[in-house]
């Protein structure tokens, strides 16, 4: 991952959820993965939302960088589940990634 994949990568974040109904509170993009705080309604499945993210960001990298296919997201994914009250604590984990990890934050170049 690169520095100029992080807007293509949250865009595509951003539309999924807007086409799926899910709420986006915070992400943050590595050079080998992502966190992204979601809400949504208990009726709505999370699988579609995320391959909707994935897909859309694959295609959009894939078409910047002239080359189809190359890149590809692993298959599967994490997810848990936390209260309303702990949003707030989970946003700022997630703000806090390229702290965390400063040798992953995605290259420039």
């Amino acid at each position: 991952m690169r520095a100029v994949d992080v807007a293509d990568i949250t865009d595509a974040v951003r539309q999924a959820a807007h086409c799926r109904g899910v709420h986006v509170h915070a992400q943050a993009v590595l050079s080998d993965h992502v966190h992204v705080i979601v809400s949504y309604n208990p009726a709505v499945a999370l699988a579609p939302f995320i391959r909707h993210a994935k897909s859309e960001s694959a295609r959009r990298l894939n078409l910047r960088r002239g080359s189809p296919g190359i890149f590809r997201w692993c298959r599967g994914y994490y997810a848990g589940s936390l209260s309303r009250s702990h949003v707030g604590l989970a946003r700022g984990y997630v703000g806090r990634q390229h702290f965390r990890h400063p040798d992953r934050i995605p290259a420039s170049g």
